[in-house]
């Protein structure tokens, strides 16, 4: 074996051992994410409440009252959670102002006609997937944002 052989493979095993460790790394930070910690909500909201994606950001410093609202009595008293579900008793206006205390409406505006046509008729979460690793409306296809629309807009 060449010496600039034994040389490159040590290097490219120095690159794969340094890479596979940042890659536990980076999962080990993923599962530590400040909004995530929120035990006030995740000892009950494991299951749905977990945030990932971009809303999970360190540096935005989100918390879960940021968009929902404080907790009040919740879970045994009322109170005045703001829910994103389809189920939710909050109406489309209040779920989208929620949104709209980061994401200003004439920035989604320009970016898509879509926002500017449904802003309180149709809740951002119709479209966009919240807590989830990546929201399936960035990769979209033209056809598929049809089937979207129909399955609100019949077609005669």
């Amino acid at each position: 074996m060449s010496r600039f052989f034994r040389y490159t493979a040590s290097v490219l095993m120095s690159i794969l051992v340094v890479v596979a460790a940042s890659t536990v790394s980076i999962k080990v930070v993923a599962a530590e994410l400040k909004i995530n910690e929120n035990k006030q909500c995740i000892m009950c909201h494991k299951r749905n409440g977990i945030m990932h994606g971009v809303h999970a950001n360190d540096a935005l410093d989100i918390r879960c009252q940021d968009c929902h609202g404080e907790k009040g009595g919740h879970p045994r008293k009322a109170s005045n959670l703001i829910g994103f579900s389809q189920k939710s008793t909050a109406d489309a206006a209040t779920q989208t102002q929620s949104c709209l205390k980061c994401h200003a409406h004439d920035v989604l505006a320009l970016h898509d006609w879509t926002h500017d046509a449904h802003s309180n008729k149709v809740n951002c979460a119709g479209c966009h997937t919240l807590h989830s690793n990546t929201d399936p409306m960035v990769d979209v296809s033209f056809q598929e944002r049809s089937k979207l629309c129909v399955s609100c807009h019949a077609t005669k």
